[in-house]
């Protein structure tokens, strides 16, 4: 037991049976995800997401990556290119129409990461995140790419959801000037308080790993899951397939909370 009434812990079976892990019998109705990530230089987690989404039962899904990339990757009908900045092939500053454009057409976007370290590219997602009015979900170095504009898409109506590692959370509080230094020392206990506090102020889904857990936060409710009761490592739980497994569990619960359906997720293993 615990002394926090916000802060739950889940075991070996899901803490919220309201949570449905079945995909919609109807296609049109189980999501439609668009995964933004990759540079001329890496783009596997790219192409593992997108994997990852049709074989968890997503109901269409599209690639958009940089034009840096068509001689290096299958040209099918899922996949489009935005323009690219000249130096390291990211997504250059004019990707913003095509990004915005694409994602029209989505329910959820997925900034799956591999966005590599380019002004041109953060100021592209900057732009995006301020403008895009569907939930976003970011990961790995697209949560990077995207911290300096964080002052200006932390207030999206829109959902925004982080899988962010302890580091780059403490970064976020710090370009937040919220007033709560994260270490990587902390008591867990200060951990979930500060989650709690923040989630209140800010209407983020945040999930993140500490001292052996899992933590996934909203609305001021915290939930913890041992990373010894899932299938998932500390390697895989940054490899992409895990984030895309909570969108389209969030997807099919749409009068779920988020945090529930993130928590659920976890416990589905990496297919």
């Amino acid at each position: 037991m615990n002394d926090y009434d916000y802060w739950k812990k889940q075991g070996t079976q899901p803490l919220y049976p309201e949570v449905d892990l079945d995909r919609p019998e109807q296609r049109k109705l189980a999501g439609k995800v668009l995964i933004i990530g990759g540079n001329k230089n890496a783009f596997f987690t790219v192409v593992s997401a997108m994997a990852a989404a049709s074989k968890n039962g997503v109901g269409e899904a599209r690639v958009l990556m940089p034009s840096s990339m068509k001689n290096q990757v299958p040209i099918t009908p899922d996949v489009y290119f935005a323009p690219a900045e000249k130096g390291s092939g990211a997504f250059g500053k004019e990707s913003i129409n095509e990004m915005l454009l694409q994602a029209s057409w989505a329910d959820a976007v997925i900034i799956i990461g591999d966005i590599g370290r380019n002004a041109e590219t953060t100021l592209a997602l900057a732009d995006f995140l301020k403008t895009c009015d569907k939930p976003v979900y970011l990961t790995r170095d697209a949560i990077d790419a995207a911290m300096l504009g964080v002052a200006d898409w932390s207030i999206r109506t829109a959902k925004t959801s982080l899988l962010l590692t302890l580091p780059q959370l403490q970064k976020l509080f710090r370009t937040l000037y919220y007033p709560k230094v994260i270490s990587l020392s902390m008591p867990m206990n200060q951990l979930i308080e500060a989650l709690h506090k923040f989630t209140l102020s800010y209407s983020m889904v945040l999930a993140t790993f500490h001292n052996g857990q899992i933590v996934v936060a909203q609305k001021g409710n915290v939930v913890t899951q041992a990373l010894t009761d899932t299938k998932w490592t500390q390697l895989t739980l940054w490899a992409g397939t895990l984030l895309v497994q909570m969108v389209l569990v969030d997807l099919w619960n749409v009068a779920v909370d988020a945090y529930k359906c993130f928590a659920t997720a976890l416990l589905i293993g990496d297919k």
